[in-house]
């Protein structure tokens, strides 16, 4: 069974990651959004209720800055609708308060005739980003005006409709996402950590590269979407001069590779990299372990890396948490289980990040690990603190990770609202070549698509 449980009755409030926040609300309904008038009185009270601290003035020190907006209705489709501006509502608005531009802590609220928790998956992700992109927000919340649902989107494609209590599940919601801090942008560059040699006989950037266009043959990887799928080119060239963002790059790819002692990862899609095709010079070697609260990307001599995709930290956060293996070299060179093997290394080989839904999976070959509701009853974005928490979490909880007998070499487990992360182990009878058996697992025996993720209440 892959089905993720209803979330719990408890309060979010008694969490231990739960933290009181600052909010700030931004703008005023349009005169025609009265649902929406009414349904921002409604959240700015439910913050104040859980012990929030509601502002309509502040210096930027904010955990949530809401900005009211408006959609205009009409015939054409709501895509079309969402106007765009220059610079970008979001970027303006935090510029005008002080707010970093490009601020994770800005979230869109607008109202929409139209009602989207019977839509595809693929079309509400769209219409999403769509909004995303015109008002520069990394999150958005769009109201239905007869007030009977509220949908939530996030970057990473999670939507969320509410049906009930729209005010006090929204909230929550939005609660869940800002104590999360991000941390993706937390690494040094240790300069000349590995000789070139060193570098280049690593078949690491090789395996990954292999694994990335056979994910893409499967459908685990999809083709990066440019930025002017969803703005002008105009607005798209800003994007592209000022923040770097050219296009959405899915997806993700890790192996330990033994010889360096590291973990080498695929570069963030930031840096225009096609997972599906890389090139040696996307992907980036970290140590495995933060140095304090910093991970410390490894660089070849003479070579400026790329920075590491934004889940190196949830790699690192698993790789810290697993017990460890021995291994040493087989006859053909490769990199085997042995108990009196040479070199110590996370049972975790490797493994990958996509944006894909599950219905089926052989619990025979691959181990489901369900998600913990009761701590974390929502999803958190990617490049943060709580999801390397969560992962922790999660292998935690698996029995193929930490019971020897288990021979399963294979787990995985749902990433609530966008997709899933799947690992290979270091266990008797896994292919030499890393990443193959895990790739096996889902063409055989793992019934997935990119056309809907679920998206729990």
């Amino acid at each position: 069974m892959t089905g993720v449980a209803d979330r719990p009755a408890g309060k979010l409030d008694e969490l231990p990651w739960w933290r009181p926040l600052v909010v700030q609300l931004a703008g005023q309904a349009h005169p025609d959004d009265t649902t929406l008038g009414l349904f921002v009185r409604q959240l700015t009270a439910a913050f104040e209720e859980q012990g929030h601290i509601v502002v309509e003035s502040s210096h930027g020190d904010v955990d949530l800055l809401l900005i009211v907006t408006h959609i205009p209705t009409g015939s054409e489709p709501l895509r079309e609708r969402v106007q765009e501006q220059s610079p970008p509502l979001s970027a303006r608005t935090c510029t005008e308060l002080g707010l970093r531009v490009g601020s994770r802590q800005t979230v869109v609220l607008a109202q929409i005739p139209e009602h989207l928790a019977d839509r595809r998956h693929t079309e509400v992700v769209d219409i999403g980003r769509t909004v995303m992109a015109r008002t520069a927000a990394p999150r958005v919340v769009l109201v239905n005006r007869d007030g009977q649902e509220a949908t939530l989107f996030t970057m990473e494609g999670g939507h969320p409709t509410e049906t009930q209590d729209l005010a006090d599940r929204i909230r929550d919601r939005l609660v869940t996402a800002a104590c999360a801090r991000d941390v993706g942008d937390r690494y040094d560059v240790v300069t000349d950590a590995l000789s070139s040699t060193t570098w280049a006989h690593s078949s690491a950037p090789d395996h990954l590269a292999a694994a990335g266009r056979r994910m893409g043959e499967l459908g685990l990887l999809p083709e990066p979407v440019h930025i002017d799928r969803y703005v002008s080119e105009a607005l798209a060239s800003l994007y592209r001069e000022y923040i770097g963002w050219k296009r959405l790059s899915e997806g993700m790819l890790f192996l330990y590779d033994p010889d360096l002692d590291a973990v080498v990862v695929t570069a963030s899609g930031s840096w225009d990299v096609d997972k599906r095709a890389l090139r040696r010079d996307e992907v980036t070697v970290l140590h495995p372990h933060p140095h304090g609260n910093r991970l410390r990307v490894l660089a070849p001599e003479g070579v400026d890396p790329k920075g590491p995709s934004v889940e190196a930290w949830e790699v690192c956060a698993l790789l810290s948490a697993v017990p460890t293996v021995r291994l040493s070299r087989s006859a053909a060179g490769h990199w085997t289980l042995d108990s009196d093997g040479e070199r110590t290394a996370p049972i975790i080989r490797g493994g990958v990040h996509a944006h894909v839904g599950v219905s089926r999976a052989d619990d025979t070959v691959i181990e489901s690990v369900p998600p913990n509701r009761d701590l974390y009853p929502y999803g958190f974005g990617c490049g943060t603190d709580l999801v390397a928490d969560v992962a922790t979490d999660t292998v935690a909880r698996s029995h193929a990770v930490n019971d020897a007998t288990d021979l399963r070499r294979y787990v995985r487990w749902p990433m609530l609202y966008h997709g899933e992360m799947a690992v290979e182990l270091w266990k008797p009878g896994l292919p030499e070549l890393p990443l193959q058996g895990l790739l096996d697992a889902y063409a055989t025996s793992v019934r997935y698509t990119p056309d809907h993720v679920d998206q729990p209440l």
